[in-house]
């Protein structure tokens, strides 16, 4: 009777350790580990700059900051869009000439691009400066400085993403909140506070972009000069819908922080930012995963593999979803004990809001993965779905905010309906009609 008890045990033991060796040898797993080690160290780095800045300003203050550095992460949209165009064809393109011609004029035009964005926001910076009720509009022309220096930056990630280059892409990310982190301090203790702040965002984004230029001239070369110039014209057909993706994935954790700052007293809206920072943990691990799968279904998409996909899918969804669970169950109970540890005693009364950010965080993570997903197969519809979703949270969270914890709520609603949309998308796409991969390859290379 016992060995036929611990036949069936043994079994489930084999199918275990081959699960787990399965997923030892997954180059999703390996390189989104790395993505995720390298965003946890940049995290830890971020949320020091975040909670010494929140301790030293205090809620008022922090509550500016918030609205401050939400709407940098808003203007940052094109700067998403630049780096899927930038990951796409860089993981598309074949030889290292294509590669190399390619980074360079994209490289130029971000720099364009970066000049022009720049010059626009600072002309914006009054009317933006009266949205948020700040007495003055340099701070605003302080964000538009790294909102510049981003869009540039974007291309150098982008590019390094699609070449999966994740390596050197961690490094980079760790650089940049390490830059941040120690300017931020020594600019904060000098006296210049919220412009101090906001200087270190800049400076931090400037010094990696010249090290991962630097990098990447010296590792792609200098294109032959018999090599057949790209058409840009694709790169910018892409970024649009790209645009659009990367605003879809800024709004859901930041445009409710800016909302906040405008209906809600000052400390109401330093507490949800501080709740909006402590709910960003949870993107932590779930966006490594993302940014490890976008070049590797971009590649298998060019490359007809079909096949492939559904596993892929498959896979970046259940190690997202896992990790966001437990971290939003963790979240939900011990929330208390978060703020105290991060950001004192005086925010501790955002401990409800925080356990209701959680769940909304968590299914933020899930409805990235499907978008990520989609735009790498060039599947814009969903894209544009989830913009009008995110239009409809925005305007939801207008019309509806008597407390912090329905604007949570209605942010979790949104993003979790989001997520089962682009769910049954994918899947009915995948099962029933997976020749239409060939198909719209076919198409987007003529």
């Amino acid at each position: 009777m016992t060995d036929q008890n611990t036949l069936p045990f043994q079994r489930l033991l084999r199918r275990f350790a081959r699960a787990v060796r399965a997923v030892g040898t997954d180059d999703l797993v390996h390189h989104g580990g790395v993505m995720a080690a390298a965003t946890v160290v940049a995290g830890g780095f971020n949320y020091g700059y975040q909670v010494f800045v929140g301790r030293y300003l205090g809620a008022e203050a922090y509550g500016a900051f918030g609205a401050l550095f939400a709407l940098f992460y808003l203007l940052h949209v094109v700067g998403r869009g630049v780096r899927f165009s930038a990951s796409r064809f860089a993981a598309e393109l074949d030889g290292p000439d294509e590669r190399a011609a390619f980074y360079r004029g994209f490289l130029l035009r971000s720099v364009a691009l970066g000049v022009g964005g720049t010059v626009l926001l600072v002309a914006a910076s009054p009317a933006i400066a009266g949205f948020l009720g700040l007495d003055s509009a340099a701070p605003v022309t302080v964000v538009a400085a790294a909102i510049g220096v981003e869009l540039v930056l974007t291309a150098n990630q982008g590019t390094l993403q699609g070449l999966q280059r994740f390596g050197a892409l961690g490094v980079f990310k760790v650089a940049q909140a390490a830059v941040k982190l120690a300017l931020g301090v020594a600019l904060v203790l000098a006296g210049f506070r919220l412009y101090g702040a906001f200087a270190a965002v800049v400076l931090g984004s400037a010094v990696v972009l010249v090290a991962s230029t630097a990098y990447l001239l010296r590792e792609l070369g200098t294109a032959s000069a018999a090599q057949t110039a790209f058409r840009y014209r694709r790169a910018y057909r892409y970024v649009v819908p790209a645009a659009i993706a990367g605003f879809c994935l800024t709004v859901p954790a930041n445009a409710d922080v800016v909302v906040v700052k405008h209906f809600f007293p000052a400390v109401d809206a330093g507490h949800y930012a501080a709740a909006s920072v402590l709910g960003k943990v949870l993107l932590f691990l779930p966006m490594g995963i993302s940014t490890a799968l976008f070049p590797k279904v971009t590649a298998d998409h060019a490359a007809a593999r079909s096949e492939r996909l559904h596993a892929l899918f498959d896979r970046a969804l259940g190690y997202a979803a896992l990790v966001a669970a437990a971290g939003a169950v963790g979240f939900w109970l011990v929330a208390e004990e978060l703020l105290l540890l991060a950001y004192g005693p005086e925010f501790v009364a955002a401990a409800p809001l925080v356990r209701w950010y959680g769940l909304a965080i968590s299914a933020v993570v899930l409805a990235v993965v499907v978008l990520n997903f989609e735009l790498a197969r060039d599947r814009t519809g969903y894209v544009y779905l989830f913009a009008l979703g995110s239009v409809a949270e925005l305007a939801l969270i207008w019309t509806v905010h008597d407390t912090l914890i329905q604007v949570a709520q209605l942010v979790l609603v949104a993003n979790a309906a989001l997520f089962l949309a682009g769910l049954a998308t994918v899947k009915l796409d995948l099962d029933l009609h997976p020749t239409r991969l060939t198909n719209a390859l076919s198409t987007s290379n003529e």
